[in-house]
């Protein structure tokens, strides 16, 4: 097992105290690292009886939702890659700003990686049909699961090395720009695929690029998303315990043996570190 202290080496940013709004109510309450890529663990504290709360951040909404355990309204948010280091983010109800916090972002550069790679393989980037699994993934996550699922830290899905960081610029062959949206393990073909937390899964599917994939929702807007994989050991529907064997390593798609492995705030992609080492009290 790869030690905490090690694998979390360079995931050093200056972590935000719970702000909080004083002597006031509702309070508003912002967690986590506020880092280019990371995500923002948002909350609005002690008013069960407000409805229809939504966070307005770098121009999109996302709904929040009641936890009974917590006694708030909470949702994780995506901090973008490119986020501009000065960023507003206002709660609303029904359309009217409830609360505001104006956030300095860190930037964070994740690097470049230049890869060469077999020209029928990039060409499959922009096949249609690429474009079109990505999108189902996507679609998978539109419905937003009002429970908490998970408990504790999120786990490794795999004990195997890390290949390649997340946030990673890349310009394949010379030319062709994008960027690395998970964390690659080095595992073995057949090495077990672990879910990383508690959760229920939403999609399953061969990508053409993608290859064999699965991806779970945590609640609150958080999912993880496993490409590459050789098989599943589940279904679409099943509900997953944290450390519970969902699939294994893989090559599908065209790669050599790893496994791919996102987390997703509301679709965006965040840094999958981030989730190993949760705010205190959303553990």
């Amino acid at each position: 097992m790869i030690g905490r202290r090690r694998f979390l080496g360079g995931l050093t940013a200056a972590a935000l105290s719970p702000w909080v709004m004083a002597q006031s109510a509702p309070r508003l309450s912002l967690q986590g690292a506020a880092v280019q890529g990371f995500p923002l663990f948002v909350a609005v504290v002690g008013e069960p009886t407000l409805s229809d709360l939504r966070v307005d951040w770098e121009g999109k909404e996302y709904a929040l939702s009641w936890v009974e355990p917590a006694s708030a309204w909470r949702g994780v948010v995506p901090i973008g890659i490119d986020c501009p280091t000065r960023q507003k983010l206002c709660v609303k109800q029904a359309g009217q700003v409830l609360l505001e916090r104006e956030l300095t972002v860190k930037a964070r550069d994740y690097g470049t990686q230049y890869l060469s790679i077999n020209p029928a393989t990039l060409a499959s980037y922009d096949d249609p049909q690429n474009k079109a699994d990505d999108q189902a993934i996507l679609a998978s996550m539109k419905r937003l699961d009002d429970r908490q699922h998970w408990q504790g830290n999120f786990q490794l899905p795999c004990d195997a090395p890390e290949t390649t960081g997340f946030g990673q610029r890349r310009l394949y062959n010379g030319w062709k720009k994008g960027w690395h949206k998970g964390l690659d393990l080095g595992g073995w073909e057949g090495q077990a695929v672990m879910a990383p937390a508690a959760g229920k899964v939403i999609h399953q599917a061969r990508g053409i690029v993608n290859g064999n994939t699965l991806a779970l929702s945590h609640g609150l807007g958080v999912f993880s998303v496993y490409f590459h994989l050789n098989d599943y050991a589940v279904v679409k529907g099943d509900q997953v315990e944290a450390g519970q064997s969902i699939a294994s390593v893989g090559g599908t798609g065209g790669f050599a043996p790893h496994l791919h492995w996102e987390m997703r705030a509301f679709g965006r992609p965040v840094h999958p570190k981030a989730f190993l080492q949760l705010p205190a009290d959303w553990r």
